[in-house]
């Protein structure tokens, strides 16, 4: 865990707040894909 979070804060400090939004919003469709392939999934 250490190790991904020194990643992630080199990430930001790369990016900035463009990073921040981009990852945000890349974890949110991350869930919401994994939300509906459960639900088809279990059909």
């Amino acid at each position: 865990m250490m190790g991904y979070e020194y990643n992630y804060g080199a990430m930001m400090g790369g990016w900035g707040w463009w990073g921040a939004i981009v990852c945000v919003i890349i974890v949110i469709d991350l869930v919401l894909l994994g939300i509906w392939l459960w639900k088809q999934i279990n059909k």
